[in-house]
């Protein structure tokens, strides 16, 4: 979210043996039009279209089910206030998870890894959709309900401000991480100078950015043309796809060469990791397959 924005954490939700008993609601809050009387029609008609698809891609992105499968209910006037819950009675669990999911798109955050990677960047780009009908100094506001309580458990404050930041040229979201390629040209007197790396697992070219004190380290990726590196920093991506353009470099390490021989040698030597698992179980577990 732009610095307008209030930025909540998400609430660290557990899952409790009674929650494992009943199935569970899934329900926010949608209030808009704060202190106004009245909202237009086609305003509203907006908003709700764009949070429908959201909603459904969100739900696409959590397999939870699909279809016509969420209703508006709980109207209030004054401000434009009323609930928005999933039809049909889910699984507590998938519940929480999606909590968790709506907390981070309506936060811009991703603090849950096991669930921020299940995310779409086309689903938080849909989000932001919903705000487009709103005025310049207009926000909106989206509760989440943990269970089948009257109120909702987190408020969060989103502006169109937003909306108009993140959907135009490239945009910093404040992200560290790291892109594996290889160095496609050196870029020596440019101001500031960068390295463009070809990414391996999209083929994209990335702009990385480095100090002056980083220029050997800079210089040392050239010596084999065909070394695989690691580019370590704060990333900006493209508004429009979601894909890493630039890279404010904290650190390059090459890849190490693969060895076969060396990776055989590791098969079997802790056979006891996985307890009473296969490794394929194994997996499947720390991936939340199963």
């Amino acid at each position: 979210m732009s610095s307008g924005a209030r930025q909540p954490s998400v609430a660290s939700f557990e899952t409790s043996s009674d929650m494992l008993c009943s199935m569970s609601a899934l329900r926010i809050r949608i209030e808009l039009n704060k202190g106004r009387v009245g909202m237009p029609f086609g305003k509203l008609a907006r908003v709700c279209q764009e949070a429908t698809k959201f909603l459904e891609m969100l739900c696409e992105d959590l397999e939870l089910p699909e279809g016509d499968a969420w209703l508006a209910e709980e109207f209030e006037n004054a401000s434009l206030m009323f609930d928005v819950r999933h039809g049909i009675q889910i699984d507590p669990v998938a519940a929480e998870v999606a909590r968790q999911a709506m907390g981070m798109v309506f936060g811009e955050t991703s603090e849950y890894l096991p669930v921020a990677v299940k995310i779409r960047t086309e689903t938080r780009r849909q989000f932001r959709k919903m705000t487009r009908a709103l005025d310049p100094d207009e926000y909106m506001r989206i509760g989440v309900y943990r269970g089948d309580e009257h109120r909702p458990d987190r408020w969060y404050e989103i502006q169109r401000s937003d909306a108009v930041e993140l959907t135009e040229g490239i945009i910093d979201r404040g992200t560290y991480g790291e892109v594996q390629g290889v160095v496609n040209a050196f870029f020596k007197e440019a101001q500031p100078p960068y390295v463009r790396i070809r990414e391996l697992s999209t083929g994209n070219l990335v702009k990385c950015f480095f100090r002056a004190d980083q220029y050997q380290a800079a210089v040392e990726l050239l010596e084999d043309k065909d070394a695989v590196v690691f580019v370590e920093g704060w990333l900006r991506e493209d508004a429009s796809t979601g894909a890493t353009r630039e890279v404010r470099v904290e650190d390059f390490t090459p890849a190490v060469e693969f060895d076969e021989r060396a990776v055989e040698a590791l098969y079997g030597a802790v056979p006891d990791y996985t307890g009473s698992l296969t490794s394929e179980q194994f997996v499947e577990r720390i991936r939340g397959d199963r």
